[in-house]
């Protein structure tokens, strides 16, 4: 039998869900409570608006079928007038966390684990080129780095943003779309795969890849911000990085990924400093951050 236990004090959210066989117990709300994200041991539950789990879930189809390592799914159904789906688990700690264990015992991200790193960005990189779409949507691509709303918050500096992304356009004018993450980076990685989809959008292939290696950037060192840098690369580690990626793209007759670090690392920075308002001190950090790295 399925049913719902307890309820939460946010929303109407139950701490717990009963589903096939399995306790889903409450991780996360997404999207002001149109879907909610539960876990089990071995798998994770996402519920919600049929407007919302729809989409997701087509497109986490799609992503399997174009060979993109991402969860297995498990099921499907409805439940109390919500839809869902269920997807295996990729593990307990996302590479984010691994690189920080890392540091904080090893002083340095080991050898082996970066390499799970660059095997996941590899597979990805090639599902995506399966992916190519005709149009080359750059109006699409800056409401998914979320330009605009930086440029609100930024007035002073709107024009220079702009006149920055438009050299991205110009510099990126003979690379292809593919569907993209958006929010590719190591704690949306396991060794086996990639988690958190539903945010995917069409953007020039490099996007997410420069992200994976780039978004800890925008984090400082000092404890003083409501968040912070947990592990850091070498130059070494980016350098290789950055190569194994580049010969795939040569292999696909495209400019090499490191040409485009600073065009793509721009377009992450601004995802990064837009609309964190509850995180003041980080946000002052991202903005000046794209400041004095992209627009001086």
């Amino acid at each position: 039998m399925v049913y719902i236990s307890t309820r939460r004090q946010l929303g109407t959210r139950p701490e717990k869900i009963e589903l096939e066989g399995k306790t889903f117990s409450f991780v996360t709300g997404q999207r002001g409570y149109m879907s909610a994200i539960y876990k089990s041991e071995h798998a994770y539950l996402r519920i919600g608006e049929e407007r919302k789990i729809a989409p997701d879930l087509a497109l986490h189809r799609k992503m399997e079928v174009a060979g993109f390592p991402v969860a297995r799914l498990l099921g499907e159904g409805e439940l109390d007038g919500q839809k869902y789906f269920i997807e295996s688990s990729l593990g307990e700690k996302h590479l984010g966390e691994l690189f920080a264990d890392d540091i904080e015992l090893h002083g340095a991200i080991g050898e082996g684990l970066f390499e799970s790193l660059v095997s996941v960005a590899e597979k990805f990189s090639e599902a995506q080129l399966t992916t190519l779409v005709e149009e080359r949507n750059f109006d699409d691509f800056a409401r998914g780095i979320w330009i605009d709303r930086l440029c609100e918050e930024m007035p002073a500096h709107a024009s220079k943003l702009k006149e920055r992304f438009e050299e991205v356009k110009r510099n990126t004018h003979s690379i292809p779309f593919v569907v993209t993450h958006g929010d590719f980076n190591p704690n949306n990685l396991y060794p086996t795969g990639v988690i958190d989809l539903e945010d995917s959008f069409h953007a020039p292939y490099g996007y997410d890849l420069i992200s994976a290696i780039t978004h800890i950037d925008s984090f400082p060192d000092s404890h003083e911000f409501e968040y912070f840098a947990k592990y850091r690369f070498t130059p070494d580690q980016v350098r290789h990085y950055l190569g194994r990626l580049d010969r795939i793209s040569v292999a696909n007759n495209l400019p090499k990924l490191s040409t485009l670090l600073e065009d793509f690392s721009f377009c992450r920075a601004v995802w990064l400093a837009a609309d964190i308002p509850a995180t003041p001190k980080l946000q002052q950090f991202r903005y000046q951050l794209v400041i004095d790295r992209y627009l001086t």
